[in-house]
């Protein structure tokens, strides 16, 4: 068979199947078979042809034509796989892989685009996301034009996260932080503070603005300050004496332990509006969030796997942007306003 690797054409499959171009084309497209023009016969032949070639199709033809390579793509815009961010990502990243072995797909992590500026990019000259027959995104931060384009051509994918870089209709599995934010500002609320110091990094992500979001709907009694830190947290304590706040929140549990250290104030309450497994502050269980990542993880793919099988003009009915429920974690540094639990 002639040919290089991935470079077959639909005129070549035609020659191996002793078929016209055109043919090749209409078994490709044919979704269902229902095509009375094109005899069994003729069908096989061109399937045994593509099997028998290198032809790397698009995945939605590999598809049509019972030829999907089960391959699962992971994109990350972010490194995942670095000590810092493996926090975050394990528990996606071992979802992920829990629920393609129980698919019987095979994972293609997609790393041959470069992380630049911190981010990768999905449609950059290296990436080979067509291998795959669908992909799952993972990153805090989104190319809305990316979004736009994975939806415009009918890529099946779907985005870990909530998102709203774009108006198109992303699928994505997410968690609701609005709620849960909401909920342990209540708590707060209840232990009877009053001012709430929130520190973020400004961040540009759907889920920072829904924690933003949440704060703005704080309970009547309770004043919370949105405050941006950057690396050098030295002059937090005079910050917190400032806006006399008797709770400081942070968006990440890692943020919160570095203000610790440097407030070591005991009366404070502390709290992180993120996932809290495993985090400690002075021997104390860290209030804040417990989140379901490889529920999400399990179903994002399992969402992944649905929009693969389902012929893409079919895809309003099925529920695409998904929000799972988390629990709050009361943890040991919520406590009482004026130091007590």
């Amino acid at each position: 068979m002639t040919g290089k690797p991935g470079k077959v054409t639909q005129r070549e499959i035609a020659r191996i199947a002793g078929v016209s171009q055109t043919t090749v084309s209409m078994v490709l497209n044919d979704r269902d078979g229902s095509n009375i023009r094109i005899p069994d016969a003729t069908r096989e032949r061109v399937r045994r042809a593509i099997e028998q070639s290198t032809y790397v199709a698009d995945p939605a033809a590999r598809r049509l034509a019972g030829l999907d390579n089960k391959i699962l793509g992971v994109f990350t815009y972010e490194s995942a796989l670095s000590p810092e961010s493996m926090d975050f990502y394990g528990p996606l990243l071992n979802g992920i892989e829990r629920a393609a072995e129980s698919l019987g797909c095979d994972l293609l992590f997609f790393t041959s685009s470069p992380v630049e500026e911190g981010r990768r990019r999905l449609f950059h000259r290296n990436t080979r996301l067509r291998l795959a027959d669908g992909c799952v995104l993972l990153g805090q931060q989104m190319d809305g034009e990316d979004l736009e384009r994975l939806v415009a051509e009918s890529f099946p994918f779907v985005a870990v996260g909530r998102r709203d870089e774009t108006d198109a209709p992303v699928p994505y599995v997410g968690i609701d932080y609005g709620a849960l934010t909401g909920r342990l500002l209540d708590r707060a609320a209840e232990l009877g503070h009053e001012k709430v110091l929130y520190l973020h990094r400004d961040l540009n992500s759907p889920t920072a603005r829904d924690r933003l979001a949440a704060i703005g709907r704080a309970p009547g009694a309770l004043a919370v300050a949105p405050f941006i830190v950057g690396d050098d947290l030295s002059d937090l304590p005079q910050v917190v004496a400032r806006s006399g706040a008797t709770a400081v929140f942070a968006e990440d549990a890692f943020l919160v332990e570095d203000a610790a250290l440097v407030l070591a104030d005991p009366s404070l309450s502390l709290a992180a509006l993120a996932e809290v497994r495993g985090h400690r502050i002075g021997g104390r269980t860290l209030s804040g969030f417990h989140t379901p990542r490889q529920q999400v993880a399990a179903e994002a793919l399992a969402l992944l796997q649905q929009l693969i099988s389902t012929p893409a003009e079919e895809h309003g009915g099925i529920e695409i942007q998904r929000l799972l429920q988390g629990e709050v974690a009361l943890g040991e540094t919520l406590i009482l306003r004026g130091g007590t639990r």
